[in-house]
């Protein structure tokens, strides 16, 4: 939520802080400039978030503080850790956030820019292996501080780091997301990304409090290994079976490292990589970072110690390429930019011969529907089979009731039915008789015309025209 300007907080001792403009906002919370605080800026958290947690953190931060001092450079202070200073209190003393200084981000950049040539060159960035072996080894050295504190960053990736474009030196944001000790507590980290997780901690996505430093170094060794080739993930490549995995976080679960000193049989290298032009030094380094022993991955502190010798331009470890004056190759091996602009240049050359030589591609007849049959005409209604049948049963349903009406008259002249019971008792029993017989055929012969009158109204109601 955003904050009032005119609101005022203060630091831990109870001096006024003037807010300033909104910086960014986050999951966590927002970060404001300071009016009353230039070189300083508020962090302040969300009111969702659990504050008595994080101001435990932030007392554990204060109280075990990294060495990394802020660099002068130029009359310059570059701040390379945004590290607590101060907790950040509201008027009631209540805690809400803390201070921390203000890192220059006009002068810096997200790492991510120099993995790839072509960022580099859009942005305008130093491109070459002399600059990302420097910019290894600042890094190396500034992870290597924090651990000796105990402190994990669990979440490093290069979006999450930046680089001052002139000095090459590292910067570190979003401290309190890191995984904090503080004595016989630690407060963990938040988050993580799969594609810097480490192969044991794929399948449960969750990386337990005493093998956070083996998580470190793998992310760490995953940055580096993209500084120097090319923005290549170590686990990214071309598959050997079809049931290998296609995402990255599978690759790493399955131990697909596919650039060491001995080949691996589930994953090739990709083209475009230029492994093999790095020292076996270094090579060896991450066979062991992408190993399946996690403890035999090399500490941060390791890497920066085998690194540095090849930033010093003293050492001459990294020499100038003698065909073009803007690349630099380690000494004794080839020019990784010339040999990779040449394979591109050849595979380019492949292609286009390889689509010259291809026989001219057969084109298929357009589908033609085979005609469709004459439908098959409906049998025409004839008189013989229609007519005759419909009005026969016409003339039964207007007759067969006629009839009926005139047998029953004739029924009850000839029968009791107009004459009284006593006067039938008293007649001869001849004439009984008679009149008995009478009356049971009349009722037969009505039953009959029921039924043909039944039969013929039914006909008429089935029959169709």
């Amino acid at each position: 939520m955003a904050q009032n300007k005119s609101q005022v907080f203060y630091n831990e001792k109870r001096q006024p802080l003037q807010l300033g403009a909104l910086i960014k906002s986050g999951g966590a919370g927002s970060v404001y400039h300071l009016a009353s605080q230039p070189g300083s800026v508020a962090k302040i958290y969300h009111d969702s978030i659990d504050k008595a947690l994080y101001q435990r953190k932030i007392q554990a931060m204060l109280q075990h503080v990294p060495d990394i001092p802020p660099i002068a450079v130029a009359k310059t202070s570059l701040v390379q850790l945004a590290w607590p200073t101060s907790p950040l209190l509201n008027t009631r003393g209540e805690f809400v956030g803390f201070v921390m200084p203000e890192l220059d981000v006009k002068l810096s950049i997200e790492l991510e820019y120099i993995l790839q040539s072509r960022q580099a060159e859009a942005a305008k960035l130093p491109d070459g292996i002399g600059v990302k072996v420097s910019l290894a080894t600042n890094l190396c050295t500034l992870v290597a501080a924090l651990h000796q504190q105990q402190h994990r960053i669990i979440d490093m990736k290069p979006v999450n780091l930046r680089f001052y474009r002139e000095s090459l030196y590292v910067a570190l944001l979003d401290c309190d997301g890191f995984s904090i000790q503080d004595g016989g507590e630690r407060f963990p980290a938040g988050q993580f990304t799969a594609e810097y997780l480490a192969p044991e901690f794929q399948k449960t996505g969750k990386v337990p409090e005493n093998q956070e430093e083996w998580q470190d170094r793998f992310a760490l060794a995953v940055i580096l290994f993209q500084l120097l080739n090319f923005g290549l993930h170590p686990y990214s490549g071309r598959p050997q079976s079809s049931k290998m995995a296609t995402d990255l976080p599978g690759r790493i679960a399955a131990g697909c490292y596919a650039y060491g000193l001995t080949a691996n049989k589930l994953m090739a290298p990709a083209p475009a990589s230029m492994h093999t032009l790095l020292p076996n030094e270094l090579r060896l380094m991450f066979d062991r970072a992408f190993g399946p022993l996690a403890a035999s991955r090399p500490s941060a502190r390791e890497w920066a110690s085998v690194l540095r010798p090849y930033a010093l331009p003293a050492q001459k470890k990294i020499v100038v390429c003698k065909t073009n004056k803007r690349h630099q190759h380690f000494a004794g091996l080839a020019c990784p930019e010339c040999t990779r602009k040449k394979q591109i240049q050849e595979a380019l050359r492949a292609a286009r011969s390889a689509k010259r030589q291809a026989p001219p591609r057969q084109v298929a007849p357009a589908y033609v529907p085979p005609p469709r049959p004459a439908p098959t005409p409906l049998p025409k209604l004839t008189m013989p089979a229609f007519v005759p049948g419909v009005a026969l049963h016409t003339v039964f349903a207007v007759l067969l009731p006629l009839v009926f009406a005139w047998l029953f008259s004739q029924f009850a002249s000839v029968t009791s039915l107009q004459i009284g019971l006593s006067t039938f008792l008293s007649m001869p029993w001849k004439d009984q008789w008679f009149m008995g017989v009478m009356s049971i055929i009349y009722c037969s012969i009505a039953l009959v015309l029921v039924l043909v009158f039944k039969w013929a109204f039914s006909s008429i109601v089935r029959s169709k025209p």
